[in-house]
């Protein structure tokens, strides 16, 4: 059975929204049921916890999952309260776990959010979300075959860290004016940042993907990290624009490097890099000054010397 609730559109004078609220313990006891939820169109005007379902599975004396068996759908929707996926009580902590697919597309997030721990089995979906306040989804674990971040827009702080993505992620378009970070996640899938637009600090140190990683015409107005990086597939950097430093310092690139046509107004630091293919393409590389590019103990496994840089 699956529960349509829609309305007029969310960008709604404060009587509409009133008329197009809908409460979390409304949706909790629709999962309660086994419903599968479809909402479209509403403001959901209280904190909404999904580990309050009642399907609760003891993993250990410590912790417990909240078992979700039914796709659960948003689509453009204004949350008014925070949304979580993890509680603790006295020494017991909760988490979620979806068996099927999760979608908030083109959803405001107006308070912060916090999917941490969380498991999903089917497809994600943040697709044109827009979070607000601070957002994280640490130590999440995504085993659909895609995961949409699409054309979102983070306002503060975003975190995707310690996480294992099996599946394609794509951040196509995305914007984020604060912080993000992916330290230590493992993105086993291919992972697109290409056009993403970030002001603050971007920090990918300690990832591993296991395969294509896209950056193609993204732009890093903050520092950009990635020391203690690999790539094993391909790693385009190509056509980006570094407004700060970029730190690539002793990253591991098993496939083909592309930094053509990449610019960089502050350091870019390749120390003690290795690069396991073909030597990185520089071409058009763009740099104020040869000082400014350091390569000390970076490696190239089958030749002896780096390739020149060129600069302009």
């Amino acid at each position: 059975m699956i529960v349509l609730l829609s309305g007029s559109s969310c960008n709604a004078t404060s009587d509409e929204k009133v008329n197009n609220g809908i409460s979390a313990d409304k949706i909790i006891s629709d999962l309660n049921k086994g419903k599968t939820v479809l909402i479209k169109g509403k403001i959901i005007t209280d904190d909404l916890d999904f580990t309050q379902v009642k399907n609760i599975q003891v993993f250990s004396s410590s912790n417990q999952v909240a078992v979700i068996d039914v796709p659960v759908t948003f689509l453009d929707c204004i949350f008014m309260g925070k949304v979580t996926t993890n509680s603790s009580v006295e020494n017991t902590s909760k988490n979620t776990g979806f068996r099927h697919s999760i979608t908030f597309e083109a959803c405001d997030f107006r308070q912060e959010v916090n999917f941490d721990n969380m498991t999903v089995e089917g497809n994600v979906n943040f697709t044109g979300a827009i979070f607000r306040e601070r957002s994280t989804f640490n130590n999440v674990t995504f085993n659909g075959r895609n995961i949409y971040f699409t054309a979102f827009t983070s306002e503060k702080y975003f975190s995707m860290q310690e996480s294992s993505v099996r599946g394609a992620i794509d951040f196509f378009k995305g914007k984020v004016k604060g912080k993000i970070s992916f330290q230590s996640t493992e993105f086993i899938g291919i992972a697109r940042f290409s056009d993403l637009d970030c002001d603050g600090v971007s920090d990918f140190s300690l990832v591993r993907f296991r395969d294509d990683a896209l950056f193609t015409y993204s732009n890093f107005t903050g520092d950009f990290r990635m020391a203690n990086t690999s790539v094993q597939g391909r790693f385009d950097l190509n056509s980006v624009e570094f407004q700060a430093n970029a730190f690539l310092v002793e990253a591991k690139f098993f496939g083909q490097v592309n930094f053509s046509k990449t610019s960089v107004k502050g350091k870019f630091d390749l120390s003690q890099s290795i690069f396991y293919a073909n030597p990185p393409d520089f071409t058009d590389f763009v740099s104020p000054s040869p000082e400014n590019i350091i390569i000390s103990g970076t490696k190239i496994v089958k030749y002896e010397n780096l390739l020149p840089l060129q600069n302009n």
